[in-house]
């Protein structure tokens, strides 16, 4: 009898031992959430045939003119940080794994010496929690909706680099492009100067006059270096976010910052897309309905304490023998779960206010994107209609005039100077719209509504394409007046 019993505890050992833990976290649930909301890829890098391919995909993407598009997915790929915050899935998965196990039965043993001689008194018991038994169902629902939101949450971290990577490329490619513009300019202004002083050694300028080309001259140059600094910082900044480490990060930019679609997404459409697809906003529901499931099972349960069941045999010294079950309860005189009750009452609540203000947040975070998106918008379509048109007409007439010796040359570099001021601005302008559009699409949750711009009767489909480059403007040569003759 007794070894039969053994048999059956072994058994049940290797039964139990025998629980297989899963490595994949179920990550097809996570590349479903993402690509919902954004065209890119993800992986998750466990040593397998894939993580070759998946590293041969970052280097083609790498020796391609980078775009927004392929930064969001080679940092999807290669973020270190990204692939830390998938261990939380394996975590998650081992914690369900461990809400269906069965705790350990306690194996109780006991050998008495009698005084003056005789057989040994000897008991053995086996024991097993009655209560972790009955709510394994409970605690492995618990569990199962702990891991749901684990996927929420990665789901969702993925979306925020995907959203830092998106604003920190705009910045890149617009200081970028400013850098270019500016070292026109900085060329420009340094021939100016030069002129000057020429002017200046023939007797034909005025002190002030060559200090302010000087001045201009000066603070071109580190208004240049101040936008190079800048450039480089959000090239380090992008390069981090990347994961790119040695010759890697020598990538190039695609071409220059886009012009803008012809219309932008509804703010109304916008919030409601951002209700219902922004994955913070899933996860604290499903924090929600986590607590009231833990709260109902604690109430359905507030009266059943610890409860062990098991079997145990004894020879007394006399050489008798007895076996029967034994059983223990604990009684719920003084603790019924009043505390854990309205603890789970207070999280719950503070669960449910929770949800409520993060959903207020987003709708609120969506207007104001949104409006910051108007607001560049129309801050670039001012300057597409107004100040570069009356910029450029400017430098036309100036130059009409110095052609015929009206004004000095001097007068035309100004205007030119200018013109490339205003065409700073429109940078500016673009590379804060895009920003702002990418901070919109974060904030609605990964993807905006899919809007069709109306086309006239025969007129082509709108394209976006890119942003024209500063008006060329030659350099100094035949802007120099014949000096001899103004001398």
């Amino acid at each position: 009898m007794f070894r039969y019993k053994n048999s059956i505890i072994i058994f049940v050992l290797l039964l139990t031992g025998c629980t297989h833990v899963p490595r994949d976290g179920e990550f097809s649930d996570v590349e479903q959430l993402v690509g919902k909301r954004i065209p890119q890829k993800v992986h998750w890098y466990q040593g397998s045939s894939e993580d070759a391919e998946v590293d041969k995909a970052i280097y083609d993407l790498i020796a391609e003119p980078l775009t927004a598009a392929g930064a969001v997915q080679i940092a999807l790929l290669n973020n270190r940080r990204l692939q830390a915050e998938y261990e939380v899935l394996g975590i998650a998965q081992a914690d369900l794994v461990q809400a269906g196990l069965l705790s350990n039965p306690v194996l109780f043993a006991s050998i008495r010496f009698p005084h003056g001689g005789g057989r040994t008194n000897t008991e053995f018991a086996l024991a097993k929690d009655f209560l972790d038994l009955l709510l394994r169902p409970a605690r492995r629902r618990l569990a199962e909706g702990e891991f749901e939101r684990a996927k929420l949450q990665v789901a969702n971290a993925v979306l925020d680099l995907a959203a830092s990577v998106t604003t920190v490329f705009y910045r890149v490619q617009g200081t970028a492009q400013l850098t270019r513009m500016l070292g026109v300019v900085n060329d420009s202004a340094q021939a100016s100067y030069e002129l000057a002083q020429r002017f200046d050694a023939a007797g034909n300028l005025s002190e002030r006059a060559l200090a302010q080309e000087r001045n201009a001259a000066a603070e071109t140059y580190v208004e240049l270096a101040r936008v190079r600094a800048e450039a480089q910082s959000a090239r380090d900044e992008l390069n981090r976010l990347l994961g790119l480490t040695g010759s890697a990060r020598d990538w190039t930019l695609a071409e220059q910052l886009l012009e803008l679609p012809q219309i932008d997404p509804d703010a109304d459409a916008a919030e409601a897309l951002a209700v219902g697809q922004r994955l913070d906003l899933a996860e604290a529901r499903k924090e929600i309905a986590q607590l009231a499931d833990a709260l109902e099972i604690t109430r359905s349960y507030r009266f059943i304490g610890g409860a062990t069941v098991g079997v145990s045999s004894e020879r007394d010294t006399d050489g008798t023998h007895v076996t029967g079950p034994n059983f223990s309860i604990e009684l719920p005189v003084f603790d019924q779960r009043q505390a854990e009750i309205a603890r789970l009452e207070s999280l719950h609540k503070q669960s449910q206010a929770r949800a409520a203000a993060l959903e207020s947040e987003i709708r609120a975070e969506v207007r104001a994107a949104f409006n910051r998106v108007s607001a560049a918008r129309t801050l670039v379509e001012q300057y597409q209609k107004e100040v570069i048109p009356a910029n450029e007409q400017v430098v036309k007439f100036t130059q009409q005039e110095q052609n015929y010796m009206l004004v000095d040359v001097f007068e035309l570099l100004f205007a030119r100077r200018q013109a490339r001021s205003a065409y700073r601005g429109y940078i500016e302008a673009v590379r804060d719209y895009w920003i702002a559009r990418a901070e919109l699409t974060r904030a609605a949750g990964g993807s905006l509504p899919e809007i069709t711009p109306p086309v006239l009767p025969g007129s082509p489909p709108a394209e976006t394409e890119p942003m024209r480059d500063m008006p060329e403007m030659q350099p100094m040569e035949h802007e120099q007046p014949n000096m001899s003759h103004d001398m």
